[in-house]
C-alpha cells in the first residue's frame, strides 16, 4: 500500500505529470488516427464535379496570366487614358420650346445647345433673323485707255479729237470734261489721264526715236559696222631689214 504521505511528496507530483502528458497524447493522437481510418472511406466524387472543378482552376490560371501579360519589368506601363470630361448641360431650343438638357440629348432630339451653363429666358429660343449675304461688289471701271484720240500737246493744254469730224476737245492740265481728267503731260511724248474713274493711263502721243528703230524692220540692215573696214598694218608683225 503506498502510503497518503508519499503521494503528497515528488512521487505524486510525478504521477500527475505522466497523467497529464498521457491525456495531451491522446488529445493529439486522435486526431490523427481519424484521419488515417477515413484515408479509404468518404463520398466519391462524380465526373461532373470533377469537370467543375478543373473549370475552375483553368478560369483562375488564365486570369493570373491576363494579371502579368504584356507587361513588362524594365519599362513602366502607359498611364490609363484620362476620363471624358462630363457632358456640358444647358438650354436647348426644340423649335421655340427651351429646356434644360445635356449637349447629346439636345442633339438627339433635333434642338439647337444655347451653350454650357445657359439658361431658358423668354427670347432664348426666339427666332433668328435671317443672315444677309452681301454681293461681291463688281468692279466696273476701265482697265485701260479707250476714249477720244490725243493729236497733240500744246504746252499744259492737251488737243483730242472730237467724232468722226474735225472736232477738237481741249483739256489743261488738271481739268477735266467728258469723264477725262488729265493728270500730267510730257511733252511731246504721252499724258497721264483718268478716264471714267479708272487710271491713271500713260497714252503715249509720239514714240522715242529708239523705239522707232527698234520697231523697224529695216533696223538689222541699219545696224552700222563695229570695227572699221580700212585695212591697218599690222605693228606686232616684225619691221623687214633692208640688206646693208
Amino acid at each position: 500500500m503506498i502510503d497518503r504521505s508519499q503521494l503528497q511528496g515528488p512521487l505524486g507530483i510525478s504521477m500527475v505529470c505522466v497523467a497529464g502528458l498521457f491525456i495531451a497524447g491522446l488529445w493529439l493522437v486522435i486526431p490523427v488516427l481519424a484521419a488515417i481510418g477515413s484515408l479509404g472511406g468518404g463520398d466519391m466524387l462524380d465526373d461532373g464535379t470533377y469537370e467543375q472543378l478543373i473549370a475552375t482552376h483553368d478560369e483562375t490560371h488564365r486570369t493570373d496570366l491576363n494579371r502579368v501579360h504584356g507587361r513588362s519589368f524594365f519599362f513602366e506601363p502607359d498611364s490609363p487614358p484620362k476620363p471624358k470630361p462630363p457632358e456640358p448641360i444647358g438650354a436647348c431650343c426644340v423649335d421655340e420650346e427651351c429646356t434644360i438638357m445635356r449637349r447629346d440629348a439636345c442633339r438627339e432630339r433635333g434642338g439647337r445647345f444655347k451653350g454650357k451653363d445657359t439658361t431658358c429666358g423668354p427670347d432664348t429660343c426666339k427666332p433668328e433673323p435671317p443672315k444677309v449675304t452681301e454681293q461681291p461688289k463688281v468692279d466696273n471701271r476701265p482697265k485701260r485707255y479707250a476714249g477720244p484720240d490725243i493729236i497733240a500737246i500744246y504746252g499744259s493744254d492737251v488737243f483730242f479729237r472730237v467724232g468722226s469730224g474735225d472736232g477738237l476737245m481741249v483739256i489743261p492740265v488738271g481739268r477735266s470734261m467728258d469723264n477725262i481728267e488729265v493728270v500730267s503731260v510730257d511733252a511731246p511724248r504721252s499724258v497721264e489721264l483718268m478716264w471714267k474713274d479708272g487710271g491713271p493711263f500713260t497714252v503715249p502721243v509720239f514714240e522715242r526715236p529708239d523705239e522707232l528703230l527698234d520697231n523697224n524692220t529695216l533696223s538689222g540692215v541699219l545696224e552700222l559696222p563695229t570695227s572699221s573696214p580700212t585695212r591697218t598694218v599690222d605693228e606686232s608683225r616684225p619691221a623687214r631689214m633692208h640688206p646693208e
